[in-house]
């Protein structure tokens, strides 16, 4: 079992630190900018994506340097600064009124400079939380230690960012098995669920259409990427039969864990608040069940699958 030093410990917490505070972000604007024209009108639909790619770039780049992890106590000490976690959360309500400006106007192009200056400001608030968080002493120092590990990650964020398109032609056939699983469990509580097909599911006149947002595909090509290359940098200590056995199971067990998500959204916009759960629908949500998942699943399974 691996044990973690104190500074290693205070990375990691660190690290918690920053997800938290990405995703409670994330949760502030992307609801907003999903309900007006921002979002493909003036690009924004392109950050949605970013998200997810990066928390898989961490996964990643934290699977690729876990044997070196010795090294991280030659680096300085982490230490923060509130001042750029403070100027970060500043420019929430700066972004909100640029934001609001621009709905003023059709396109990107009518108004290029407060166009660039939302978009700008919309990737400065999150960027602006790793010198809040680690210090730029420290982060310095260790993009100079792990540059090589970086840029693997970031080759490696490519491809997975390439194959998604690709990956998501198949949501049709995933949200279809959503659809009927959630209509099942809705049909347990209530009386007053009905389906308007091809994907739409009504429970007291609340209606979820269960697109690619609600397939899974993300959570379970996320996984399974992620599946191949923890294989790969341990195949010589798997065992070959369970690495490939446990598979199977547990792709099944994280699209169940999408299917609750669903069912427990609709619920909540069916008996608590409809806003509610149109935002929590916009947010992170199915990117930290999936974490809890992925990291409950390789405590349990990594040692019992090795050879």
């Amino acid at each position: 079992m691996l044990r973690l030093t104190t500074g290693q410990k205070l990375l990691l917490i660190r690290l918690l630190l920053f997800s938290v505070l990405f995703i409670i972000v994330s949760g502030i604007i992307g609801p907003w900018v999903v309900s007006t024209k921002l979002l493909y009108g003036f690009h924004f639909f392109i950050y949605g994506n970013l998200g997810k790619l990066v928390l898989f770039s961490a996964i990643v780049f934290g699977l690729l340097i876990r044997k070196s992890l010795k090294d991280l106590e030659e680096l300085p000490r982490v230490k923060g600064n509130i001042l750029y976690i403070a100027l970060s959360l500043f420019l929430i309500p700066v972004f909100f009124l640029l934001g609001n400006k621009l709905l003023q106007y059709g396109t990107f192009g009518a108004n290029l400079p407060l166009s660039v200056a939302a978009h700008g400001i919309l990737i400065l608030i999150p960027a602006l939380l790793l010198p809040g968080i680690f210090g730029l002493k420290f982060l310095m120092s260790f993009a100079k230690r792990f540059w090589k590990e970086l840029s693997a990650c970031l080759g490696i964020s490519i491809v997975y960012d390439i194959a998604i398109f690709q990956v998501w032609k198949l949501w049709t056939l995933f949200s279809g098995g959503v659809l009927h699983a959630v209509h099942f469990l809705l049909s347990l509580i209530s009386s007053n669920v009905q389906v308007l097909y091809p994907r739409t599911i009504i429970v007291n006149d609340f209606a979820v259409s269960i697109a690619e947002a609600c397939s899974g595909l993300d959570s379970l090509f996320l996984f399974s990427s992620l599946y191949l290359l923890i294989a790969i940098l341990d195949f010589k200590e798997f065992n070959k039969i369970k690495l490939i056995g446990m598979f199977i199971p547990a792709a099944v067990g994280l699209y169940l864990v999408n299917i609750f998500r669903v069912y427990l959204l609709i619920a909540i916009g069916a008996y608590i608040s409809p806003d509610l759960a149109i935002k929590l629908f916009h947010t992170y949500l199915g990117m930290v069940l999936f974490i809890i998942f992925f990291f409950i699943f390789w405590k349990l399974f990594y040692s019992w699958m090795k050879k």
